[in-house]
């Protein structure tokens, strides 16, 4: 690591600094720092050794700081982590309040200031984008995010034409379509739950339609609402699930019926047999 030290104004301060090439092995000199903000450096000094993250990304290097005759052993910290390193100081705790506002002034600008002094120019003399690759860069990073949702859009939009192309409002009741309804009614569906199944039935038999690409198999009734199937088309439905879902509904309804037991007729009253050891009346001569 290079100990080529240099200088950062920041406030009308020197910060004492190492630039590296990347901010991780950039060093900002931290008792400079303490000092300028008016704290006692031996108590940040030894809560910093004692810190598991801040013990680990602090470095002790032999340096000459200005105004020292001579090298010594001085504590610096990694730029990537100098806020992290400032925001373990509470200015609520802080009685004076013009250290208060130091450290506060220190806490929100020194991370950017120290940055822009290595790196600033370095981003300042890259190559510069012209608006047409601006634009294109704009328009791949929308894309990438925009591609999920244009998915959904095309799937909507697709269900949505499936619906319209199967609506037809002059359709009415006709031989070649046909309700679940009738259905049902065909197959000696007992009442008893059969509005509940002709609508599960309904749903059930447009989702394998529309699954299968046979939409146009679907009408709506002008006069009461219901959904119309092509008898043929119906019919497949039936042969596909239809069939098991109507007898399992006529073998629980049945089945129910069949546990109701009703008496037939009202049973006779039957004598109270003589209790055991009773007192027999005496027979009256």
């Amino acid at each position: 690591m290079s100990t080529n030290l240099t200088t950062i104004d920041f406030h009308g301060a020197k910060l004492i600094a190492i630039h590296g090439d990347k901010p991780e092995t950039s060093m900002i000199a931290i008792r400079p720092v303490v000092e300028n903000m008016g704290l006692d450096w031996e108590g940040q000094r030894q809560k910093i050794e004692r810190h598991p993250v801040l013990s680990t990304c602090t470095f002790v290097i032999k340096a000459q700081l200005p105004n020292d005759s001579q090298e010594r052993e001085h504590t610096f910290i990694a730029l990537n982590r100098i806020n992290f390193w400032l925001a373990t100081i509470p200015p609520g705790r802080i009685k004076d309040p013009a250290v208060r506002q130091a450290v506060i002034v220190y806490q929100t600008e020194l991370a950017d200031v120290a940055f822009n002094h290595f790196f600033g120019k370095a981003i300042a003399s890259g190559p510069h984008l012209s608006a047409s690759q601006t634009g294109g860069v704009y328009k791949a990073v929308l894309n990438k995010r925009l591609a999920p949702l244009e998915q959904k859009v095309t799937y909507l939009a697709e269900r949505l034409e499936q619906a319209l192309s199967c609506y037809d409002p002059t359709a009415g009741f006709t031989t070649d379509y046909q309700p679940i309804i009738a259905v049902l009614t065909g197959k000696k569906v007992p009442s008893k739950g059969r509005r509940g199944l002709s609508a599960r039935c309904s749903k059930r038999c447009e989702r394998f339609l529309l699954s299968s690409g046979r939409g146009a198999s679907i009408r709506i009734s002008r006069e009461t609402g219901r959904r119309l199937f092509q008898v043929d088309a119906m019919r497949d439905w039936l042969a596909a699930e239809g069939e098991a879902i109507i007898r399992g509904h006529m073998d629980r309804v049945i089945g129910q019926t069949a546990m109701a037991l009703k008496p037939t007729r009202k049973m006779r009253a039957v004598p109270d047999a003589p209790r055991p050891f009773a007192k027999q009346p005496e027979a009256v001569s």
